[in-house]
């Protein structure tokens, strides 16, 4: 393992002050958002990307703010070991978030599949509209913290375009693909906004 070169990882280490659960579940959430991985109760990695970095900066000064110790650690490579494993919890973490969101894509279908779809009833169409749009929506998290391209990443992209059909046309953020690129360049206009 060579310690030249650029990073490929960063870590996150830190120890919180015994008997306080509030900034341990805080501090875990808010790197499950970011997609990490967990090495250890109080350790974490991410891929090396100046974003992440910033991000991870942030935890350890809240952790700091909290009474803890923190430090943020560039790691240049990790063993074929090391890294298959991460590479797996990473995996493993997506394939969740994704499995439960085409879940409950396929719920919608049925839900919207049972009762006829309102002529007229502005409210209930906006309804089913903003529906599709938290399903997408859910799905771009998802797939921004998707640093390893998980299988499960396809399907829910396509039970969501099936949703897709239900569609009332109020809503233009409603993209007409899920998992597209031009969509994600779209999106991340709309956000910038």
């Amino acid at each position: 393992m060579s310690m030249s070169g650029t990073p490929q990882w960063v870590v996150l280490a830190w120890r919180l002050p015994a008997g306080l659960s509030t900034p341990r579940v805080t501090t875990w959430r808010n790197l499950q958002r970011l997609g990490a991985a967990r090495l250890t109760p109080g350790a974490a990695l991410l891929p090396f990307r100046e974003d992440l970095q910033e991000q991870l900066d942030w935890l350890a000064q809240d952790i700091e703010q909290q009474g803890g110790e923190a430090w943020v650690l560039p790691v240049t490579g990790l063993s074929e070991s090391e890294e298959r494993l991460v590479r797996e919890r990473m995996a493993a973490d997506r394939d969740e978030e994704y499995r439960s969101l085409a879940e409950d894509a396929m719920a919608f279908i049925a839900r919207r599949s049972a009762g006829p779809t309102p002529d007229n009833a502005f409210a209930a169409r906006l309804q089913i509209d903003k529906e599709l749009l938290a399903l997408q929506r859910r799905f771009r998290k998802i797939r921004a913290r998707d640093y390893v391209h998980t299988p499960a990443r396809a399907a829910a992209a396509q039970a969501i375009d099936r949703c897709l059909s239900f569609r009332q046309g109020i809503s233009p953020k409603v993209l007409p693909v899920t998992d597209a690129e031009v969509a994600a360049q779209q999106q991340k206009e709309e956000d910038d906004v």
